[in-house]
């Protein structure tokens, strides 16, 4: 991702016309795999059925130190960002240079970090009225009008219909007749996928539903959970009918060779074993993770800027309070074994940097990803309950409130902008301590799925999310590196 982001960055520096190609041939693509690189977050999350169920004591334990620790980090990562950024924005004298008018400044007040305009209880929501029609559709024209709809509907989910076609038609085939599950697995993963979203995209846009019900409902249906708990249940039951374990069910599913790992083991007996459904939402994701270059570079004018230095610094106190204060914290509240305790060093670090740092520690990278993974659901369910847009018109910060603070609109460079009321906007959004804040908190908090979510709907926080995340991550890494430190963690959580 960072490759990718200062690569671009590089040749727009070197090169005219880069914006233009980014905006024609790259933004596109990397909007459809920002959109679908979730699925990936689905595969750690079943994997967690290969871990050794513990006892109560010790679940209930795991529960009560994950919410606490989660609930102090959200917390100290929006106090912390909100007060140094506000501090920046008060010594940016250009943000204070403005000439909007009363209204127009009311208007622009709130910050768009959270865009939920068609599921959030507090936002405008236009149900089209219902008029009175006196002539009465016959027959005919009422079967006319589901078939269009169904055409229409079809038109628009050609996925959704294609891979469950090749589900029946191909995958179930030949799970009977040789034995082999994994195109079964892989077009069943994806149909259950586009069916999630589906139905979200239903929710979000019908008009027979009040805003609440609405915004309710799309949390419930969150995809990555559905299609986790569908693929869970298809596990079970194909080691039922099968009479194998679940172990070897959930071993075919993932054959860790996705296809970046195929690459690097180009020529070599890694490449012998078959790609399987987790194989290839992993793909996805790695593919989405490395896809985000592009959308840093998109927001680049956000994060070469003093909001960045904010991001960077932020993340960093926090990489290393997760790394010393996390364990000893749960180590202090009774949670044994050490190897549980040391996986909350990097509770909230994206899984691909956060391997690493569990073999240095030795701790449980099961319970590790399980923690990732479950954290970046409840954010990305909590965003689509609107509870970000709530807790944003909450939460002030001094006389902030008071200023203009219109955000940029997603996906358009700002050097596009000729409009110089558009440009001041713009530029003063930048700086905007709550948008900034709430990114960091997302970012560092929901790994990769708060931000994904926040790319998806477009918000002003997205680059911030995404840029804490791989700073965390980063630092995280780093502090790992530091031999006398981590000797120390592990000899204050083993005793």
């Amino acid at each position: 991702m960072a490759v990718v982001f200062c690569s671009i960055w590089t040749s727009g520096l070197l090169v005219s016309g880069v914006d233009v190609f980014y905006e024609r041939h790259l933004k596109c693509a990397a909007d459809l795999l920002n959109r679908h690189m979730s699925v990936g977050f689905t595969i750690p999350f079943i994997m967690i059925c290969r871990s050794p169920v513990a006892d109560a004591g010790t679940i209930g334990l795991i529960i009560g130190c994950f919410v606490l620790t989660g609930f102090v980090n959200s917390l100290l990562a929006y106090f912390l960002a909100l007060p140094i950024q506000s501090l920046v924005v008060r010594w940016d004298a250009r943000v204070w240079d403005c000439s909007a008018s009363e209204e127009e400044t009311q208007e622009r007040s709130r910050s768009k970090a959270f865009r939920l305009s068609a599921t959030s209880c507090d936002s405008e929501f236009v149900v089209s009225p219902v008029e009175e029609t006196t002539a009465v559709e016959s027959p005919s024209q009422e079967t006319q009008s589901c078939a269009t709809s169904l055409l229409i509907w079809s038109l628009e989910n050609p996925l959704l219909l294609i891979f469950w076609l090749l589900t029946i038609t191909v995958g179930i085939p030949l799970r009977y007749t040789t034995g082999d599950d994994t195109a079964l697995s892989i077009c069943l993963l994806f149909a259950v996928w586009f069916s999630a979203l589906a139905i979200q995209g239903a929710i979000k846009t019908s008009q027979r539903l009040r805003p609440c019900a609405q915004t309710l409902l799309f949390g419930l249906f969150n995809a990555v959970l559905w299609t986790s708990l569908a693929m869970i249940g298809y596990a079970f039951a194909n080691a039922a009918i099968s009479k194998r374990s679940i172990h070897d069910i959930l071993g075919d599913l993932q054959t860790n060779s996705p296809l970046s790992r195929r690459i690097a083991h180009l020529g070599t007996s890694a490449t012998d074993v078959p790609m399987a459904a987790g194989d290839v939402a992993l793909t996805i994701l790695n593919a989405g993770l490395v896809a985000w270059g592009l959308k840093l570079y998109e927001y680049r004018r956000q994060l070469l800027s003093r909001a960045g230095l904010t991001v960077f610094l932020v993340s960093s106190v926090l990489a290393l309070g997760n790394m010393v204060l996390g364990p000893l914290l749960v180590h202090r509240i009774g949670l044994r074994p050490a190897s549980s305790g040391l996986a909350f060093a990097a509770r909230s670090v994206t899984i691909a940097l956060a391997s690493p740092v569990m073999a240095i520690l030795k701790g449980d990278d099961g319970l590790n990803a399980a923690m990732v993974v479950i954290s970046g659901i409840l954010y990305q369910m909590a965003l689509g309950f609107g509870v970000g847009a709530w807790l944003e018109k909450k939460l002030t910060w001094g006389s902030w409130e008071q200023q203009p603070a219109e955000v940029t609109v997603a996906g358009r460079d700002i050097e596009a902008q000729t409009d110089a009321g558009r440009t001041t906007a713009a530029a003063s959004s930048v700086h905007d301590p709550r948008t900034v804040a709430a990114g960091v908190t997302i970012g560092i908090n929901s790994a990769a799925m708060g931000t994904a979510y926040l790319y998806e709907t477009k918000s002003d926080a997205a680059p911030y999310s995404a840029l804490s995340m791989i700073a965390l991550g980063i630092m995280t890494v780093g502090c790992s590196a530091i031999k006398p430190l981590i000797g120390w963690i592990v000899e204050q959580v083993a005793a």
